[in-house]
């Protein structure tokens, strides 16, 4: 397994920490933030689009912990930019370490299906991974 962890040494105050570890069949990311916000939920999912992109994946787990969690309106932005990055392609389980944002995460994954994005939103990393390894 692979591990890395994003570095921009030309950026100085990031406010997010993507670690990236290659799976058996799969890319995991996990984003790290102490608040989110809509600047900085594009930049860590336009980060992981890359790097699934530069990477040849097709299969993605992002397990996210971050503080807070977007409005409902910040969350439509996020996935509508989120489509633009070129996910379309990638099956994307997606697991919110944090229960209380279960709304807008359920309504991003409403969206995110809308626009062709084949994604769902799980409970934990166990059943994330089997349902994204699923036929």
């Amino acid at each position: 397994m692979a591990r890395q962890q994003d570095q921009r040494p030309f950026l100085q105050e990031v406010p997010y920490v993507v670690e990236f570890e290659h799976r058996a069949g799969y890319l995991y990311a996990h984003a790290q933030a102490e608040k989110d916000s809509l600047e900085i939920s594009v930049g860590y999912w336009t980060d992981i689009a890359t790097y699934c992109k530069e990477n040849g994946f097709s299969m993605l787990l992002v397990e996210r912990d971050v503080g807070t969690a977007n409005s409902l309106g910040d969350t439509y932005e996020v996935v509508s930019k989120v489509h633009q990055v070129g996910l379309t392609n990638v099956k994307i389980a997606f697991v919110d370490r944090r229960p209380e944002h279960i709304d807008s995460d359920l309504f991003g994954e409403t969206i995110a299906l809308n626009r062709g994005i084949t994604c769902k939103v799980l409970k934990n990393t166990t059943e994330a991974e089997a349902w994204l390894l699923s036929v």
